[in-house]
């Protein structure tokens, strides 16, 4: 049997990629690392998918799979193991796929006008960054009272779709010129926090907090022209 022939295009400190690095990591899948330039995207890419010319693409065996949210859908079901990501029970399933897609609608809509927008607007996105949080929080309390993760005792959908967020947060707080509340307030979310910072497939691809929240300013510098 030949193996397998897995490759990512992904941009390093991208949310969206982080998620397939996760899936693929947790799995213990061996893939090859091709980094993309968003401002000259690569031939593969734009071919891998031409729809959305958007990272991540996962390239297995030849066939790109596009869309994080299905990329990683996709490694469970190809490579389902010991480690499931998507629960049996249709239940479980869909309340794991409803907070993964809450990341999306919440807070990256939040994060990305936290970069791009000025004055009432930004002070809101602020606003609404946290209060996803605080939603966030009280979802594990509900969900897995007395776990680290959305799936208990180990990483579930949710928790992979949701975890990339976590470099970012030093980012959005210095772009937002806002404090996250503390542990006393939100001890669900930092308790998630902790736990996921401890996976050690997560530490393969995560990178440092300092280095991403160096691209958020940029990326405010570029967009707005503000520091």
């Amino acid at each position: 049997m030949s193996k397998d022939s897995v490759k990512l295009l992904n941009f390093w400190p991208s949310m969206f990629g982080l998620r397939v690095h996760y899936a693929l990591d947790l799995k213990g899948v061996s893939y090859d690392y091709q980094e993309e330039n968003l401002f000259n995207k690569s031939k593969e890419l734009l071919e891998a998918n031409p729809i959305y010319t958007k990272i991540p693409v996962l390239i297995h065996n030849g066939k790109p799979i596009c869309e994080s949210l299905v990329i990683v859908d996709y490694i469970d079901s190809v490579w389902p193991g010991s480690h499931k990501l998507l629960p049996e029970d249709p239940y479980e399933k869909a309340v794991a796929r409803f907070w993964a897609d809450f990341g999306d609608r919440k807070l990256y809509d939040a994060g990305s006008r936290l970069i791009r927008a000025m004055g009432e607007e930004h002070k809101k996105a602020g606003e609404d960054f946290k209060w996803a949080l605080m939603k966030i929080d009280e979802a594990l309390g509900t969900i897995a009272p007395g776990k680290p993760f959305f799936g208990g005792d180990a990483m579930n959908f949710a928790d992979v779709a949701l975890a990339p967020f976590i470099c970012w947060f030093k980012g959005y707080q210095k772009v937002g010129g806002f404090v996250l509340p503390g542990p006393e307030e939100w001890p669900n979310l930092y308790k998630w926090v902790d736990a996921v910072n401890s996976v050690d497939a997560i530490k393969i691809s995560t990178p440092s907090d300092d280095k991403v929240t160096e691209s958020v300013e940029r990326y405010r510098k570029h967009f707005t022209g503000a520091a």
